[in-house]
């Protein structure tokens, strides 16, 4: 996640070297949104198909799929991140929940997370807290 003018970039890594390459860069908010919006976490599914990107200002949780030939990125969609706000985001082990540590709305929401399409769906529950900043999840 790039927070300074909002956008997502898909990476090469040289084994032989350990230099990174840019293979794609896209907007991580709409066109709209951009001069409002600074980029905060970013996760990655478990099985490489898909990254999940929180959006400070737009307040929204970016979603896209990543070609697993080439590393570009291709938009899934949006989805708003149950607050305000979303400075650090969370995957369960198995990809099958999100979590969204909304700063200034004092909640972490909770998404159940679609493995096929990406998509990501508000549960409705949430966890109250004072100024989530950070969200781990432990065994």
């Amino acid at each position: 996640m790039n927070e300074l003018d909002s956008t997502v970039a898909s990476m090469a890594l040289d084994n032989a070297t350990g230099r990174l390459s840019i293979i794609d860069t896209k907007p991580a908010v709409p066109a709209e949104a951009r001069d409002s919006n600074h980029c905060a976490d970013i996760r990655i599914s478990p099985d490489g198909r898909f990254v999940y990107g929180g959006n400070r200002g737009h307040d929204s949780v970016v979603i896209m799929a990543v070609d697993q030939e080439t590393g570009s990125l291709s938009l899934v969609g949006y989805i708003p991140c149950g607050g305000a706000t979303p400075r650090n985001l969370a995957l369960t082990p198995s990809g099958g929940h999100l979590f969204s540590a909304n700063q200034n709305a004092d909640r972490i929401s909770i998404f159940v997370r679609d493995a096929r399409k990406g998509m990501l769906t508000d549960t409705g529950r949430g966890i109250e807290i004072g100024t989530p900043m950070c969200v781990k999840i432990v065994a």
